[in-house]
């Protein structure tokens, strides 16, 4: 029995000659910037951040899912709505 392992075990190694392994690494920011990247389930502050990075010249504004505002479209702004514990409930764009 011993030999049927040590033969799997050199078996396994010979199998995984040649193939490397590659796993992500955690602390890479390899994820897309906004806007590909999604920010629903962060916090309001969080999703600001990401997209003041991705574009420092927009206005961006906060503002609870069911606030009332103007319907104007506007290039230079992007509006975040969050839920009552501040978190993001639908994908922040321009306009």
């Amino acid at each position: 029995m011993a030999e049927d392992a040590a033969a799997a075990a050199t078996a396994d190694d010979t199998a995984d000659a040649g193939t490397e392994r590659r796993f992500a690494d955690p602390s890479s920011s390899s994820s897309p910037p906004w806007p590909e990247k999604s920010l629903v389930g962060m916090t309001g502050e969080e999703a600001k951040q990401e997209i003041n990075i991705a574009d420092p010249t927009l206005e961006v504004d906060i503002l609870d899912e069911d606030a009332m505002m103007t319907m104007d479209y506007r290039e230079d702004r992007v509006r975040i709505f969050v839920n009552a514990d501040g978190k993001v409930v639908s994908q922040p764009h321009k306009g």
